[in-house]
């Protein structure tokens, strides 16, 4: 297995991209914290992944990564003997909101949990790593921080400043072999999505994505493997979207015109219509 005796640990991994990524983790042999806010979520969560993983090396911790000491404790609890190895920083959310309404309180939110409480866990896993030969850094950003999410300006503009924060720390900790990578996904299909949006904007979201599907939160632990590993070993500094094809700029669809000139029947078989 890829990363055997390796210490992880995942951010917001009691649900949706952490579990997936938290599960992934421990199927290439790592062993793993999961955190998060809910003592009640995060315990759920380490049974399923025992279910899932046998034998899997698992555990929880209750932190909110916007305060500064339970990271701290959080990194020493998943290090143990030794340095950490691996973190995904995943915890974060989003606040809606026009920006000609938006409370200040929905850009200190997003702001805080998003930029702060991840440059914490990037601060005290680098100190842990540094003195251990290195390690990888994971940051969970979004397609929305490099495209226009129409009224969701905070949530926006705090994943770019995130993607500019793993730049940031993959240059500075460089030198200390720990390489600092983003992945930002499209549309996952997790619980949170599930409970908080319509079935029609969810269908808008797979129409929006050229491989014609939601993802599947493991498919996200996929790419946080390969950046974990050997494999991904000349890698840092990156922003990988994970997406489905869903951040590919795209101008005007001309199918009108190539269907006057070429016919239906062409362009059906084209587009992988009819049998």
């Amino acid at each position: 297995m890829q990363l055997d005796g390796k210490r992880a640990l995942v951010t917001g991994g009691g649900t949706g991209i952490g579990f997936g990524c938290a599960q992934r983790l421990l199927e290439q042999g790592a062993r793993v914290l999961i955190v998060g806010r809910r003592d009640d979520v995060l315990e759920e969560a380490v049974e399923r992944l025992k279910t899932i993983v046998p034998h899997a090396e698992v555990s929880f911790q209750v932190c909110d990564i916007t305060v500064e000491d339970e990271v701290i404790s959080a990194i020493h609890a998943a290090a143990e003997d030794g340095g950490l190895d691996i973190l995904v920083a995943n915890a974060g959310s989003g606040y809606p909101g026009p920006i000609l309404e938006a409370p200040v309180d929905a850009w200190q939110f997003c702001c805080e949990l998003n930029i702060v409480g991840t440059a914490t866990c990037i601060k005290h896993a680098a100190l842990s790593m540094k003195d251990h030969g290195g390690g990888s850094i994971i940051t969970i950003s979004s397609v929305g921080g490099s495209k226009v999410e129409k009224w969701m300006a905070p949530y926006s503009t705090s994943k770019a400043g995130l993607e500019m924060l793993t730049r940031c720390a993959a240059v500075e900790l460089a030198p200390f072999q720990i390489r600092v990578n983003c992945i930002a996904p499209g549309y996952i299909k997790t619980e949170a999505l599930a409970d908080n949006f319509s079935e029609e904007f969810l269908a808008s979201l797979v129409d929006s994505t050229p491989l014609g599907r939601g993802g599947d939160p493991e498919e996200v632990g996929d790419a946080v493997v390969y950046l974990s590993s050997d494999m991904g070993k000349w890698v840092t500094g990156q922003v990988f979207s994970v997406c489905g094809g869903m951040s590919i700029p795209q101008g005007d669809d001309f199918e009108e015109l190539n269907r006057m000139m070429y016919g239906d029947e062409v362009m059906d078989a084209c587009m992988g219509k009819g049998a």
